[in-house]
């Protein structure tokens, strides 16, 4: 549906960069995938990078979980989608290997270090987890900043100007528009 709304409403019929955290990158990644399959070529060939913060390219140790361990919550559908490995995960990221191997399109990575508070419980208990991993986070192409000190929820909220994940980013934003315009 997002697909189609942003074909509908004109994006990518000049130049784009993405930036987007965490499932979202995949989400953009289906698109352009989509975009290829339906012979949208201005979507695909207009989209010069991406930035990622902390996408799980291939897959989450959230998804890995047992989650049968007699607990009151259950993940959401979306998380099954994230199992390590996955085929279509793998598909999609080779797919967009393919499009920075032909210089169609850069690539900036965020990878959190931290991990997240994923449930909080009474009396001290918690259940923390690095969602995405380095591994997961690094598509294996572009560049890759590690985010020291930083969890799966603000790796994309930057805490000032001088943080990297905004310093990064704009350096990357200025550089697609430098080369692009």
């Amino acid at each position: 549906m997002l697909f189609e709304k942003l074909v509908a409403s004109g994006i990518g019929n000049r130049s784009l960069v993405f930036v987007t955290p965490s499932m979202g990158g995949l989400v953009v990644k289906q698109m352009l995938y989509k975009a290829k399959a339906e012979n949208v070529d201005n979507l695909v060939n207009n989209t010069i990078g991406v930035v990622f913060y902390s996408c799980p390219h291939f897959g989450s140790k959230l998804a890995d979980m047992p989650w049968r361990m007699g607990l009151v919550f259950r993940p959401a559908p979306t998380i099954g989608e994230l199992i390590s490995a996955s085929p279509r995960l793998i598909e999609l990221n080779d797919f967009f290997r393919h499009l920075h191997k032909k210089g169609m399109l850069d690539v900036l990575s965020f990878c959190e270090t931290k991990v997240t508070p994923i449930v909080e419980g009474y009396g001290g208990r918690a259940f923390r987890m690095e969602v995405v991993t380095i591994e997961s986070a690094y598509p294996g192409f572009g560049e890759l900043v590690v985010l020291e000190s930083t969890d799966h929820i603000n790796s994309c909220k930057p805490i000032s100007r001088s943080d990297p994940s905004y310093k990064e980013t704009l350096e990357f934003l200025q550089k697609m528009k430098a080369r692009y315009t």
